[in-house]
């Protein structure tokens, strides 16, 4: 498990994130939603250890208890951009985590080529990121990240760019990929559909500075889940936002 302890940033006197605790079980998917600007990519940056570093911060982070010096290697990030390398092939990108964490130059482009066709890339291992689309950028960028052998993973808005039916894949590969391989799980999000359908629970963050003002549960198993349950949490989720707005 992963614990987020009475987490403060800020920018000068600015408070950006304020008092926030949290903590992440493993085999778990938590949603984070909230307002622009209420600092959810804050704090997973801050997790992942590239939060800006004239950004005043206090607070810790533990796993299982123990205290965390970040960034850990524990943690795989994936942020909103593809950050992708634009002087590696795609297949390159895509085997970068895996061979930062260790695994042969190899061994990591056989185990990621491999996934190319779950992720509509094969036929591009070659190809340079300037070559493709956005989508397909962002589908190996999300590769690089999931492929990881990370206790905890954190993505930022990690299918934003892609098209419906391509997100919708995505998601199943996410899941499925949690099932075979249980880790804690952090996604920001701003669907809702895609929050209550994937989420086992979902983070609501305020702004001003943020905070988390709700923690809802999305009842398991997922196969169980009625279309009117999640509709109704879709509209608590929904009247929470709009009043944090107002």
């Amino acid at each position: 498990m992963l614990e987020v302890c009475r987490l403060n940033i800020h920018a000068g006197e600015t408070a950006l994130v304020e008092d926030l605790s949290l903590t992440l079980a493993t085999g778990r998917l938590t949603c984070l939603i909230g307002p622009s600007g209420c600092g959810k990519s804050s704090v997973l940056k801050w997790l992942a250890g590239v939060l800006a570093p004239e950004l005043r911060v206090t607070g810790e982070a533990r796993l299982d208890g123990v205290a965390l010096t970040l960034p850990d290697r524990a943690i795989a990030y994936q942020p909103q951009q593809d950050t992708l390398f634009p002087w590696l092939t795609i297949l390159e990108n895509a085997a970068l985590g895996l061979e930062i964490r260790g695994s042969a130059r190899a061994v990591a482009r056989r185990e990621v080529q491999a996934l190319f066709p779950a992720f509509g890339l094969a036929g591009h291992e070659q190809s340079f990121p300037d070559q493709l689309s956005g989508g397909m950028r962002q589908r190996a960028a999300v590769l690089r990240t999931l492929v990881q052998k990370a206790d905890v993973m954190l993505l930022d808005e990690p299918f934003s760019a892609l098209d419906a039916v391509t997100r919708l894949a995505m998601q199943d590969w996410l899941l499925t990929r949690l099932e075979e391989t249980p880790r804690a799980v952090l996604m920001v999000t701003h669907d809702l559909f895609e929050a209550t359908q994937i989420a086992d629970r979902v983070l609501v963050m305020a702004r001003g500075p943020g905070r988390i003002i709700a923690d809802i549960a999305i009842p398991t198993p997922r196969a169980g889940r009625s279309e009117a349950a999640l509709a109704e949490t879709r509209s608590a989720l929904k009247t929470l936002l709009l009043e944090d707005t107002r």
